[in-house]
């Protein structure tokens, strides 16, 4: 055990986010993302989270790693599908939260790609993390910056 860790973060989550250098990306994925898929595609690690919120693991994640400020923003939320963009995603308000709290920038770090565009940058991410999270379009991906 350690100190100052979140709990939820595993052995496994720490090591991982330990590995990870600069301008590399973590993706959370929802319980519905395809993340076994996407991380056998591309080649990139894949953990599982069962049971845990995405708006915990951030948050956690985000206690242990700074954000990349050498790029405009380094967390990227899916963007809702045009059959979609009627829906409320109360997901994002929560992440907006968790993001301002860790990063000066505030919800001006987070940025949105389509659908397809982030599965594909997924795919290219060093590790995808599977929650259990089970609200919808509540994939997010955060790219590491420098630890000082």
């Amino acid at each position: 055990m350690l100190q100052g860790v979140p709990k939820i973060l595993s052995p496994e989550i720490i090591a991982t986010l330990c590995e990870m250098g600069h301008s590399d990306i973590i993706v959370i994925g929802d319980a519905n993302f395809p993340g076994k898929r996407f991380a056998a595609e591309g080649g990139c690690k894949f953990l599982r989270a069962d049971g845990i919120a995405g708006t915990d693991l951030l948050e956690a994640i985000l206690t242990v790693i700074p954000c990349d400020t050498y790029v405009e923003t380094p967390v990227k939320l899916m963007r809702t599908m045009e059959c979609d963009r009627h829906l409320q995603i109360p997901i994002w308000d929560e992440y907006k939260k968790i993001v301002a709290k860790h990063d000066a920038r505030g919800e001006k770090a987070i940025g949105f790609i389509d659908r397809f565009d982030f599965y594909e940058q997924a795919k290219a991410s060093y590790c995808i993390i599977q929650s259990g999270e089970e609200a919808i379009y509540a994939n997010v991906m955060v790219q590491k910056g420098v630890i000082k």
